[in-house]
């Protein structure tokens, strides 16, 4: 084989070879880019808890990112700023917690979540009234949309099409002056285990009523007592010392709302003193 034969097969297995090594470049590339598949993004969207007249709690998970703050304020140029806390949800997900206070009672304020680069929409809730004005209030009591897979969207379509529409259509569009707070007592999920069930089945179908009114979970047996119902929710915290989030109770107005644990497991003596007492 002569000198320029031989150089002409280099270079055909070289040419042959190239598109494959800028397709390794090209994934190199857009993976350690800003904006590629690893940025972060919202995987649950704001949700409201523990609401009182002089604070609220606002929960939400991303799918990466320590940072904590909810800019809120009586309009929607916002003002004020509150840091919070993060914990790990699954994998690099982190689940955000940030208390609101120094808030007046029956008063409507705005807000948005930011983590890193990611922000939410701006959403607005309404502080409860103090107690003794014994203000009049609705409540939404709603359970078991653990997904049902001959109806997959039924909860979204309960919420939807039913609570906010009839809201609108009763009332006004105006979710947190007609709703004050969601009661789920139990099935919130079909497997507390399935960690994606919990945005795809729960907090997606929810959105965006979770975060203009507060909602208070009880647990029921299909979340089968498992970290993640307790990561995502911050109840309040007044049960039994080490059964905290398991029973608890709320004050609104003139109604005290009572969340218990009915599985066997917590059937004890512990709760029902606690309730008694």
């Amino acid at each position: 084989m002569t000198r320029l034969a031989l150089h002409e097969r280099l270079f055909r297995k070289v040419m042959m070879g190239l598109p494959a090594l800028l397709v390794v470049l090209s994934g190199l590339v857009s993976w350690l880019a800003p904006g590629s598949v690893r940025a972060q993004s919202l995987l649950v969207q704001p949700y409201l808890q523990v609401a009182s007249p002089e604070s609220i709690r606002v929960l939400w998970e991303t799918s990466e990112g320590d940072e904590s703050l909810v800019y809120w304020g009586l309009t929607d140029q916002l003002g004020e700023v509150s840091v919070g806390e993060s914990l790990a949800g699954e994998g690099s997900s982190r689940i955000h917690d940030v208390l609101l206070q120094g808030l007046s009672p029956d008063t409507r304020y705005h807000y948005k979540v930011v983590t890193g680069a990611v922000g939410s929409e701006i959403y607005e809730f309404q502080t409860p009234p103090l107690q003794s004005s014994e203000m009049p209030f609705r409540l939404l009591a709603m359970s078991d949309m653990q997904q049902a897979w001959a109806h997959p969207d039924k909860f979204q379509e309960v919420v939807h099409d039913g609570v906010l529409s009839y809201l609108a259509q009763e009332y006004s569009e105006d979710v947190p002056a007609e709703l004050a707070m969601t009661l789920v007592p139990g099935d919130l999920v079909d497997n507390g285990w399935a960690y994606d069930q919990w945005a795809d089945t729960f907090f997606g179908p929810a959105h965006p009523l979770f975060a203009q009114v507060p909602v208070y979970p009880a647990l029921g047996n299909h979340e089968n007592d498992t970290e993640y119902y307790f990561q995502y929710f911050h109840l309040p915290d007044n049960g039994s010392p080490g059964f905290e989030e398991h029973w608890w109770y709320l004050d609104y107005s003139n109604l005290r709302v009572v969340g218990l644990d009915s599985n066997s497991s917590y059937a004890t003596q512990d709760q029902l003193s606690w309730l008694e007492g």
